[in-house]
């Protein structure tokens, strides 16, 4: 049984940028039987009395995925960025009335004021499972540690005054499976959030959910460094292909070959166990060894970033063929956790 309880329509205001990611969500909301009043995107920087085209390219680009996630759906788009003015913008939203805002992947603190104009507060979706890999950069830190596979998912939960500690309302767990590519990520993380969106929140938002506290204890802060981005010849073949999918397009993945920083491509052929030999370049194609074989990657350039992005845009999206199952989470005293 679904976990949305009761009827009635919701309308929330939404913080977040529109994207791949996102996209589905939305539409998720609105299949859902609910409204989207607004929502906040990142302004852009712009120098003033200027035009600029990459701006404007941002804008077409913005429009388009929305079109292709809800169509012709009317919804007020909102450009908030640095300096934030959060009583202009809180004085904007209170005119909407929504039950709920709902956020992903803003970088800084809503303040208390404007959460609290929302009679049910705000939601944030942070794509790891809470409280484990709290911070900026969680998809990142998961595969540069190993954990992946353990603290792998996405998390629902309610916004508080600090990052990503308020109550966890619902978890969708990962496998080894959606970290086989970019692609895969993308539709698994997407597809979580869709799912906790139009279900886990409107539950939540009717009474019918109450969540439950975050443990206190010394947990891994998800931020993502520059020695991070090193690959190391300790690391394993599928590591570094793994790290390649997740880190590989932004920020890159890089290896030290003679004192200078190249960064990698993918990866395009194993040629067997480790030789002992120095990594070396030669007509785009870096050649080093790992801990269980020597390996060649393409080395990263513009040509490469243009194969990824079309590959991205070839390769036909899973979002909504959905394995996983939503965990849902209460207080001891009003219900099991499952």
């Amino acid at each position: 049984m679904s976990p949305q309880a009761g009827s009635g329509r919701l309308s929330a205001v939404f913080v977040l940028d529109i994207t791949h990611y996102t996209g589905p969500l939305l539409a998720g909301w609105l299949e859902a039987g609910h409204r989207i009043d607004a929502i906040v995107v990142p302004g852009y920087r712009q120098p003033p009395k200027h035009f600029s085209t990459g701006n404007l390219r941002r804008r077409l680009k913005r429009g388009f995925l929305l079109k292709r996630y809800i169509g012709n759906t009317a919804v007020r788009l909102v450009e908030f960025g640095r300096p934030y003015d959060w009583g202009t913008l809180g004085g904007q939203l209170s005119e909407f009335k929504a039950d709920v805002l709902i956020c992903f992947a803003f970088p800084a603190l809503i303040p208390h004021d404007v959460l609290g104009s929302f009679p049910k507060g705000g939601l944030n979706l942070h794509p790891a499972l809470l409280p484990n890999y709290r911070g900026p950069h969680p998809l990142h830190r998961l595969a540069v540690d190993g954990q992946h596979a353990v603290h792998g998912g996405v998390t629902l939960h309610r916004m508080s005054d600090s990052f990503d500690d308020g109550d966890i309302l619902g978890q969708v767990s990962f496998s080894e499976a959606d970290w086989v590519s970019l692609r895969t990520l993308i539709d698994s993380v997407a597809t979580a959030m869709r799912m906790l969106v139009s279900e886990v929140a409107p539950a939540y938002c009717k009474g019918s959910l109450s969540g439950m506290r975050q443990p206190v204890g010394d947990f891994v802060w998800a931020r993502l460094d520059a020695a991070h981005t090193m690959i190391s010849p300790a690391m394993s073949i599928e590591h570094v292909a793994r790290l390649w999918h997740v880190l590989g397009t932004l920020p890159g993945i890089y290896l030290d070959v003679a004192g200078r920083k190249v960064r990698l491509g993918l990866q395009i052929r194993r040629l067997g166990p480790p030789t002992g030999q120095a990594p070396f370049t030669r007509w785009g194609i870096v050649e080093f060894d790992l801990a269980d074989g020597r390996v060649q990657h393409l080395t990263y350039g513009r040509l490469l970033k243009r194969l990824s992005k079309w590959y991205a845009m070839l390769t036909p999206s899973q979002v909504g063929k959905s394995r996983h199952e939503i965990k849902l989470f209460y207080e001891p005293q009003n219900g099991p956790t499952r």
